[in-house]
Formats: structure tokens, C-alpha cells, sequence
């Protein structure tokens, strides 16, 4: 635990993130607790805690290098979120955001909520639903501030099964890899479609890793159009 502790101390101090005792111990338990469950649960494609700390949880908190983005007190939706990554760690990181996390398999939501109960995490609500069916209730389309997804599919898909949720001038940012840029152009079409536009493009290195993440940040300009996203399945399948 010592190792993992001063990886990440030295990580998230090369990311500008500042954290109390608390939430760093919080963070190390998340990260042994996905381990743990994802041995049965295959929660995650990490394969060890050195592994979901650095590229789970560091990468996650990429974000915070984004000027244009605030966390405090905003109302915060991560679709796809399976174990928790980027939800998770940017709620312990930033207690005061309101977190939604979706996750559409029950094994996984069982999981997340056992979780955010062993973290003490409050002001978080997990929905075991599909976001094309969740993005239609009045309750929730429209009613965030941001919004996020981390290997939910290309971008045009994810654009779709994100972009309802947020109300106008709301912004959603994703992590991408080296792919990124050639994603932002072919999603032209959808940026067009859900009324929103791409305000950063930014690569990111993550700590102790050669490879760099890339985070696209978009801004909701326009209610979405009462369509979108279209049936389950239907985003992936035939993406705009």
C-alpha cells in the first residue's frame, strides 16, 4: 500500500491535483476494491491495482488540467461508468459534485453501490438503466452540468448517449487515445445533429505511462432534438 500511496501522491502532484489524507485514502481503497471485485466480476480490463490507480484513477483525474471545466458544486453524469471509472475518483477528488453514475448491467450497479457505501460517499445516485431510455425521462434530460464517459465507443455514439443530458451551455468531456482527433472529424455530423461543439481538444500525459490520453471537451449550444438519442442499441449500431 506504501508503494501505491507515493505513486500516487507523485502522480496526482504532476496532474496540479491536490488531495487531503482522507481522500487519498479513500481513492487507495477504491482502487483496491474494483480489484478485488473484478476478479469475478470483470469489472475492468485492468488487471492489477497498479494498473487501475495509474490508468484508471490518474487518468480520470486528466480532467482537472481542463481550465474551462469546474467542478464545485456541479451536477456531474458518467454514462457507461462499469466499475465506477471516471465517476468514482472525480467525486472523492471533488466532494461537492452531484454525481450520477449509469450502468445498465445489475451486476455492476450491485457493485457500485456495495462500493460508494464502504467509501462514505454521499450525493451520488446509480441508475441500472440504458441511457437511450434514461435520456427521455423529463427528470433527468437536460438537468446536467456535465457529463462524461470513458470507453463507452467512438465518439459519434457516445456524443448521442451523453449530449441529451446536459442542459444548454453544459459541457461533456471524454478520454480519448490516439485515435482521438480523426474521431472529432468524422463526428462532424453528429456535433451538427445533437447541437453542440467541440471547445478543447487537448493531449494530456498520463503519469508513469508512455502513452497520453487525449480529452475532448464539447459544449451544448442547443436543446437536443426530441429523437436522440434513438433506440437502445441503435446509437452503436449506426452511429450519426
Amino acid at each position: 500500500m506504501d508503494k501505491l500511496k507515493n505513486i500516487f501522491r507523485e502522480g496526482r502532484a504532476l496532474l496540479g491535483v491536490s488531495l487531503s489524507e482522507e481522500q487519498e485514502e479513500r481513492m487507495l481503497l477504491f482502487v483496491h476494491l474494483l480489484n478485488e471485485a473484478n476478479r469475478s466480476l470483470n469489472l475492468t480490463g485492468f488487471k492489477t491495482e497498479e494498473d487501475i490507480l495509474v490508468e484508471g484513477v490518474l487518468d480520470s483525474l486528466t480532467a482537472f488540467t481542463l481550465e474551462d471545466l469546474v467542478f464545485v458544486g456541479k451536477r456531474l453524469l458518467d454514462v457507461g461508468t462499469g466499475g465506477g471509472i471516471p465517476g468514482i475518483p472525480l467525486k472523492i477528488a471533488c466532494p461537492s459534485l452531484k454525481l450520477t453514475l449509469i450502468e445498465a448491467t445489475a451486476k455492476k450497479c450491485h457493485f457500485l453501490e456495495t462500493t460508494l457505501r464502504a467509501l462514505g460517499l454521499e450525493g451520488v445516485d446509480v441508475l441500472c438503466e440504458r441511457a437511450e431510455t434514461l435520456a427521455h425521462h423529463s427528470s433527468l434530460r437536460e438537468q446536467f452540468d456535465l457529463a462524461t464517459a470513458r470507453a463507452l465507443g467512438g465518439l459519434r455514439e457516445t456524443l448521442e448517449l451523453t449530449v441529451p443530458f446536459l442542459r444548454c451551455g453544459g459541457l461533456a468531456f471524454y478520454y480519448k487515445g490516439r485515435e482521438a482527433k480523426k474521431e472529432a472529424e468524422e463526428a462532424q455530423r453528429a456535433l451538427e445533429v445533437l447541437r453542440c461543439s467541440i471547445r478543447t481538444l487537448r493531449e494530456v500525459a498520463i503519469p508513469f505511462r508512455s502513452r497520453k490520453t487525449t480529452l475532448i471537451l464539447v459544449e451544448k449550444e442547443a436543446p437536443t432534438p426530441l429523437p436522440y438519442p434513438r433506440r437502445p442499441g441503435i446509437p452503436k449500431k449506426r452511429p450519426l
